[in-house]
């Protein structure tokens, strides 16, 4: 007895200190709390419809977070009939510019420290799913930002399968023009949800982190927190007045620096940066790049291991191996018809200071400030309508810094927001991996649990597909430097309605 109980002490500490974790899906029968679910509705953007390395594409759609929340609704009683979405077939929607696939897949992994991941030149799928003569069930449109749910002007067409292609108003006005008027038709259709989890938002600000804080499509910043305040509220509202017994779950913003996209290549440009330092025999090497807002000469140093640096984002993966060598290929790929005045590429790349990293691949520590600040701010807008219409929040800002921070475990496997190696995220850097996405599932089943007495289990993390092997299995996320082109991200860029 005395070696039971301090097995189980042993195993309670475990718990403790090895990260964020929850149990593998086991726990209580079954059941939704006396709750009446015969239909669920997810509205949302890229998260939320499945989006996955760069693309949509069923075999990944099928593991969309909202697809796997109806199973198990099922599992848990609710008269659900199939849950319907915009599918795409494999290899997925068009690149816009190439009319190719513009799914990231693995390109080489003759060096596995620096995969090279790009589109493979496939020709597309197809939509799959037009003739329902009904909303979708999961609303989640690329590209859109919060005022989508509302807005009846915008496009939101970027990338293919954009808001048109899943409202599919132009084919048949009656659905609507609207997220918000699609969930008014399923009411009048008698189809009225009973569950709506609520993912909008993150775009206000994702757009300008991932284009290094240029980004001409918002005058530069992020959506204005006033503006986005009365806009969540204006969305909830509305939301609620239409259904007012509705269970919602509306789900905070994420911190864009927990994510690979910006915590990837720079540490493995630090690396380099110390390890040349050490061989020159000089105290330390300056990594130089433009400063916010700049094209020129405004610059600034870094050697990257600062307690705030600068974060490179993925993008600046393809031009890293270029750093002290003279050149200008990113102004070529950005098509610069001349170079900014005061800026030589005959000068060593990222080393010099008439040669330095261009802003649009660093997000500096004021950028980040600024996303930061914002997404706080719209957070607090969350917390708020949300109590003040009765909605759970899951916290999505608090558990991904969490797995940052510590890792999630589950299941006897332990997830990072490390690039590839880490399991989480796709191979765009940004959107989950199958796997994050079932891991983002069971977040929401956890808020639904406590917020509305239910006792949904969790998906089965392990019969859901990880990163394809062999970048999942043999890659080091701490050394990875991962090659992809210039036109490669040109997709990833429309998902936020504007090209570099």
């Amino acid at each position: 007895m005395k070696k039971l109980i301090l097995l189980c002490i042993a195993l309670l500490v475990g718990a403790f200190v090895s990260g964020c974790t929850d149990s593998a899906p086991s726990g209580p029968t079954p059941g939704l709390g006396g709750v009446t679910v015969k239909k669920y509705v997810s509205i949302g953007n890229s998260l939320t419809a499945g989006y996955q390395s760069n693309g949509l594409y069923a075999s990944a759609q099928i593991y969309s977070y909202p697809n796997m929340i109806a199973q198990q609704l099922v599992k848990s009683g609710a008269a659900l009939d199939t849950f319907q979405q915009p599918l795409y077939s494999d290899p997925g929607i068009p690149d816009p510019l190439t009319g190719k696939a513009q799914r990231y897949e693995i390109i080489s992994f003759t060096d596995p420290n620096n995969p090279v991941i790009g589109p493979k030149g496939l020709t597309p799928g197809a939509p799959t799913n037009t003739a329902l003569a009904r909303p979708y069930d999961n609303l989640g449109i690329p590209g859109i930002p919060l005022a989508g749910f509302m807005d009846t002007t915008g496009t939101y067409q970027s990338p293919p399968l954009g808001r048109d292609a899943i409202l599919r108003w132009t084919s048949s006005p009656s659905l609507g023009k609207s997220v918000c008027r699609q969930i008014s038709l399923l009411k009048l259709m008698g189809l009225a949800p009973d569950i709506v989890t609520f993912w909008l938002g993150a775009n206000d600000v994702l757009g300008f982190a991932t284009y290094g804080g240029v980004f001409p499509a918002t005058g530069n910043a992020p959506t204005p927190a006033a503006t986005f305040g009365f806009l969540y509220k204006q969305a909830l509202d509305t939301l609620r007045k239409i259904l007012p017994n509705a269970k919602i779950v509306v789900a905070t913003i994420p911190d864009v620096r927990a994510i690979p996209f910006f915590n990837t290549v720079g540490p493995k440009i630090a690396a380099v940066l110390k390890a040349n330092a050490a061989a020159l025999g000089v105290p330390a090497l300056y990594l130089r790049y433009q400063k916010h807002g700049n094209t020129s000469l405004a610059f600034d140093s870094t050697t990257l291991t600062e307690s705030n640096p600068p974060m490179i984002t993925l993008k600046a993966g393809a031009y890293a191996p270029l750093i002290g060598l003279p050149g200008g290929k990113w102004y070529r790929d950005n098509a610069y018809a001349t170079l900014p005045a005061g800026i030589d590429t005959t000068k060593p790349f990222g080393l010099h200071p008439q040669n330095p990293i261009p802003d649009a691949l660093v997000l500096d520590a004021g950028e980040q400030t600024t996303a930061v600040n914002a997404i706080i701010a719209y957070n607090s807008s969350i917390a708020s309508v949300a109590a003040s219409d009765n909605a759970a929040v899951f916290d999505a800002y608090t558990f991904f810094n969490s797995v940052k921070a510590n890792g999630y475990s589950i299941a006897g496997e332990t997830y990072t927001a490390d690039y590839i190696s880490g399991g989480l995220f796709s191979l765009d850097g940004v959107h989950p991996s199958s796997r994050g996405y079932a891991i983002v599932a069971n977040q929401y089943i956890k808020t639904m649990n406590s917020a509305f007495g239910m006792s949904i289990p969790y998906v089965d993390i392990s019969a859901i597909p990880g990163i394809p092997v062999p970048l999942g299995k043999y890659a080091a996320g701490s050394k990875v430097l991962p090659s992809i082109s210039h036109e490669a991200w040109k997709s990833f860029d429309a998902l936020w309605g504007s090209g570099f």
